[in-house]
């Protein structure tokens, strides 16, 4: 694709690969730095065998106008070279929002989740939200849902659906691994998450599948709720079959994708709390496996039914149930294909090719805009 644009400039709180932000900012960079020139600016840590300029000199991330304030003037002091200056996370969307102002330099905000609706009372940070979403010529989201509450509050220019991708470099088939019987969930242990829904789910098949297990990848929102999903174990009957890990690298991570026999993301709204679009259904694709999945977020987009997944309703353990049995009985082979072949047309590569398009469309809205 022809880049009219040069240089793009990112704004994120990470680059770091274990956490959801940074996995998804250093991923979607490093697919762009295939085509244009990038600078990035970050908060805190940042793992320095990155292939592209960080900066990391951004305060945590936060809806106050302080960080909003210093954040503003390093995207002065570091990015007024660039051509489009994308937020790849919310609570950096107002700062960036001024500095396009400012600058005169277009500006492109990602939504994904929870973080990207404003408060429908008045306050500050819906100003700020509000003054963001106004400024913008075009936002992003992999979530029709988030898109629809965003709207309920304020108005947008342009929202173009883009999907995350997955770095087919990093999440791949093993051929030394072998599928096993386990059904695995990666992310935080928070209530949105469902993993006690799936904990109900095997309970249900404990006994149609005696060999099938449980493994929960990541680090515990609260100690009460941790507590909680281990009492619903015992409950259950499957406390001997449920086994909580943290702590695991990309390396142990590819492999437990690739041993995987279904994941599962059983998410729900929880408190106001909701999924966007989550890079785990790719990565699991990629590696062969099947997901299961609830229905109102991004999830109908990335899973097919009966093609590369199921989708579920909501807090619907049965529904899970009657999932984990349709893909153990039926042809497992074919959804493993279909799986890989949906995860390599989601590559960061093919997604990246979006994000010029968009960049460019942007830069020649504002270019059209200040005539």
């Amino acid at each position: 694709m022809k880049c009219e644009i040069k240089k793009v400039g990112f704004v994120t709180s990470s680059v770091m690969m274990d956490d959801g932000w940074g996995r998804y900012s250093r991923s979607l960079v490093k697919g762009v730095a295939e085509n244009v020139q990038v600078a990035v600016l970050t908060s805190g840590k940042y793992d320095k065998t990155c292939s592209f300029l960080v900066w990391p000199v951004l305060p945590a991330p936060a809806f106050n106008p302080l960080v909003q304030i210093k954040t503003f003037f390093y995207i002065l002091k570091y990015l007024r070279d660039c051509d489009v200056i994308h937020s790849l996370v919310e609570p950096y969307m107002p700062a960036v929002a001024l500095a396009s102002r400012v600058l005169k330099i277009p500006c492109i905000l990602t939504m994904h989740g929870t973080y990207a609706v404003p408060p429908k009372k008045f306050s500050i940070k819906k100003l700020m939200m509000k003054f963001a979403y106004l400024t913008a010529p075009i936002v992003t989201t992999g979530s029709p849902q988030t898109e629809n509450k965003v709207r309920e509050v304020v108005k947008l220019n342009e929202c173009r659906f883009i999907p995350n991708g997955v770095d087919a470099d990093t999440f791949k088939i093993l051929s030394e691994e072998k599928k096993e019987n386990f059904l695995l969930t990666v992310g935080a242990l928070k209530p949105r998450k469902g993993v006690d829904i799936v904990i109900k789910a095997l309970g249900i098949v404990k006994n149609e599948f005696p060999f099938l297990n449980y493994k929960v990848v990541g680090y515990p929102d609260s100690s009460d709720f941790a507590g909680y999903l281990k009492r619903l174990t015992r409950e259950n009957g499957v406390e001997k079959r449920v086994e909580f890990l943290s702590g695991i690298n990309d390396e142990e991570l590819v492999k437990l994708y690739n041993q995987a026999k279904i994941f599962i993301l059983a998410a729900r709204t929880e408190k106001g709390s909701f999924e966007g679009f989550p890079m785990v259904f790719y990565e699991a694709n990629a590696c062969g496996t099947p997901v299961i999945s609830t229905t109102g977020f991004g999830s109908e987009y990335a899973i097919k039914n009966g093609i590369n997944g199921y989708l579920v309703v909501p807090e619907k353990p049965e529904e899970v149930a009657e999932a984990i049995r349709k893909i153990i009985a039926g042809d497992y082979d074919k959804m493993v294909k279909n799986s890989l072949e949906e995860a390599r047309r989601h590559s960061w590569e093919a997604v990246s090719q979006q994000l010029i398009k968009m960049y460019n469309d942007a830069n020649n809205f504002f270019i059209i805009k200040r005539k």
